[in-house]
């Protein structure tokens, strides 16, 4: 998205705050912002450079001058012209095609200047301005001057960000290898050969997310999204912050991650660090060793997806933010919900601001279309022993939190997936080998060769025939030698 440079010019003591709020309304536009920079030469950093040198390389650098005139003049150069006066005529020669915005503040002629009233008969022989008397009304006047330019410029497309074509980047910013992975993973979860199409037809025909225009395959923001080779150059608030936290409170952080596209190279790094900085335990289960995580991650990996797919992609510089902390997980991504949808009866209600991102993911069963979504995440949750998640909305945010099981973590053991449970048997473990493998996992009890031989009542021997093939199996860890050693659970 190309950002346009805007100088804002005016007498810096009488007109200061006139100035301020300028920028201000600027900035504090969620549209505006998105489109537009600001230079205010107080903002500008102290340098040894000529002040004069500094504003005429901005004025250079601009497309938009905004002249705010009032009652004083100003201090004439060797040139003749006040400041703002040799700002206008600097930007009106080298950027003759580019816009011009005056802005007069209402007063008695009389008081004016006589230098600022031929200034003002200036810029009325070639160019129109607009009066104003107070600084809402400057406000009003600049908003409405600047949304008009963006209409010009059509700028304010109407268009879903998922669909807007990048003017700027040809079909070299797509990374075909990010294609291949998304073919493969796309027939495994569909089980399906893979198709025998081009990469091309694919992106243009199947997944609708490359256009033809003018001749030139264009990419949507939907294909620098999963497949760009920079996708954070073009569309940097494709970002997820990631952090654990030590504690309930955002004081200080253990760990944390600024994670970029494509976007299921986001999802895999958010796997990986989420597994990292959650328990994994693990417990004895009759004949079977099962590991418990603190969560349920596929209830996490949904509500990242949901956070993905539905985010305000309008919105720059806000981030999708998951926190990790001791007793739970918040999930926080910008945009609140659509008009229409209630917080309170979410599950089975599908309305999205991008369809196209919803379509890919659909592609590859990340997401259903039927707004089966917050069921998922909530019968995850409970299959898992734990309590259902919430849902809120923070301001323009739309917040998941996961509250997890504290100290109980190994009660949750309900409904622990297969390929979380390992049949002891089927490894060739004895009776006695699972249940001293349960006395250490389960209640921390730390083996000796004579406490085995004792709780068992059997021979050195055999005890200690026992213990080795625990330790082959790569169940228990030993601490010590000969008499003196110790075994633990793994």
């Amino acid at each position: 998205m190309k950002k346009y440079k805007i100088f804002i010019s005016a007498h810096q003591k009488e007109l200061k705050e006139e100035r301020a709020a300028v920028k201000e309304i600027i900035l504090s536009n969620l549209t505006l912002r998105d489109f537009f920079d600001v230079f205010l030469f107080e903002d500008s950093p102290a340098k040894g450079k000529s002040p004069v040198t500094t504003y005429l390389k901005q004025v250079d650098n601009s497309d938009i001058y905004i002249g705010i005139i009032g009652n004083k003049y100003g201090i004439k150069g060797k040139d003749g012209f006040s400041p703002t006066e040799r700002e206008f005529r600097r930007f009106i020669k080298t950027k003759p095609k580019e816009e011009v915005l005056i802005f007069i503040k209402e007063t008695d002629d009389p008081q004016r200047d006589k230098n600022t009233q031929k200034f003002i008969e200036t810029v009325r022989n070639s160019y129109i301005y607009k009066r104003f008397t107070n600084k809402d009304e400057l406000r009003t006047q600049v908003l409405s001057s600047l949304i008009s330019y963006l209409d010009e410029k059509r700028a304010l497309s109407k268009v879903p960000f998922d669909e807007v074509i990048c003017q700027e980047e040809g079909y070299e910013a797509i990374d075909e290898k990010e294609v291949k992975n998304f073919f493969e993973n796309r027939a495994i979860k569909l089980k399906v050969n893979i198709p025998k199409i081009s990469i091309k037809d694919f992106l243009v025909k199947t997944l609708k997310v490359v256009k033809k225009e003018n001749g030139n395959l264009k990419p949507t923001n939907s294909a620098l999204l999963f497949f760009g080779k920079r996708p954070s150059e073009y569309i940097p608030q494709i970002e997820i912050r990631i952090a654990r936290f030590r504690g309930v409170t955002r004081t200080e952080f253990i760990d944390s991650q600024e994670i970029k596209g494509p976007i299921y190279k986001m999802l895999n790094e958010v796997e990986l660090f989420f597994k990292r900085n959650t328990r994994l335990a693990g417990k004895i289960v009759e004949f079977k060793r099962v590991d418990i995580p603190e969560y349920p991650y596929e209830a996490i990996r949904e509500a990242v997806i949901n956070a993905v797919a539905h985010r305000d992609y309008t919105r720059r510089g806000a981030p999708i933010i998951i926190s990790i902390f001791d007793d739970r997980v918040e999930i926080s991504s910008p945009g609140g919900l659509l008009p229409g949808l209630d917080i309170r009866n979410l599950e089975g209600h599908h309305e999205t601001r991008n369809k196209m991102i919803c379509a890919i993911f659909h592609h590859t069963l990340d997401m259903e279309k039927f707004g089966t979504g917050i069921g998922k995440m909530r019968r995850l949750m409970k299959e898992h022993g734990l309590v259902k998640p919430k849902f809120s909305e923070e301001g323009t945010f739309f917040v998941v939190k996961f509250f997890g099981p504290g100290d109980k973590i190994l009660d949750l053991v309900p409904s622990i997936p297969r390929e979380r449970q390992v049949d002891l048997r089927e490894l060739g473990l004895n009776n006695r080998q699972i249940e001293a493998l349960r006395l250490m996992v389960n209640e921390g009890k730390v083996m000796t060769n004579k406490l085995y031989r004792d709780i068992f009542k059997i021979m050195d021997r055999t005890a200690l025939r026992d213990l080795d093939f625990l330790l082959k199996k790569g169940l228990i860890k030993k601490e010590g030698l000969k008499k003196d050693a110790i075994y633990k659970a793994v």
